[in-house]
């Protein structure tokens, strides 16, 4: 776990040096951050029930995909990835939003990660922990019955991991467009 946090930071750390490196013209360009679209979504109608299919077939396949590639040989390092991929991207887009909009980009950061994030964070913490602790059983023990309870351990992180992500989908789909747009009005 401490590993995993000291990685993400670190990318986190590689994302901002690179968005200061490519300055604010590239941050003003950039998607969501731009202001056109930021006035534009204070206003829009957005609907949780039209927004929940498209979050769920876009994160459950991604999911899908991480949990697969990570039971391999190499898993752990699949997850170490994408939470370098995390990182990288959370620090890149926070120095493009402080660049943008001052400190309040600070309150934006919080709207477009806010609520979702605080299901989707422990699931990749709990499939890491669950992940190393299966691989260390297997190199401990001969026993297959030991080896039995461990993929039992893994498969109720991973149904775990899923309640939280529908539980993550649900949040963005439903609570973030809210609080987000209460964040803009601030703004």
């Amino acid at each position: 776990m401490k590993k995993s946090t000291f990685l993400f930071f670190l990318v986190f750390f590689a994302g901002v040096i690179c968005a200061n490196i490519l300055g604010v013209v590239s941050g003003r360009e950039l998607g969501a951050m731009n202001e056109y679209f930021i006035n534009r979504y204070m206003y829009a109608d957005i609907q949780g029930r039209g927004l929940f299919p498209f979050l769920f077939f876009k994160r459950v396949p991604e999911f899908l995909l991480l949990l697969f590639l990570s039971v391999g040989i190499y898993g752990t390092l699949i997850v170490d990835g994408y939470i370098g991929y995390i990182g990288f991207s959370v620090g890149f887009l926070s120095v493009i939003a402080i660049m943008n909009y001052g400190m309040k980009g600070i309150l934006l950061m919080f709207g477009f990660f806010l609520p979702q994030w605080l299901f989707y964070a422990p699931i990749l913490a709990l499939w890491r922990v669950k992940l190393m602790d299966y691989k260390g059983m297997g190199k401990d023990t001969l026993s297959g019955e030991r080896k039995g309870i461990g993929q039992v351990k893994l498969a109720a992180a991973f149904v775990t991991a899923f309640v939280l992500l529908l539980l993550g989908v649900f949040m963005e789909s439903y609570v973030n467009p809210f609080f987000l747009q209460k964040i803009i009005r601030i703004m």
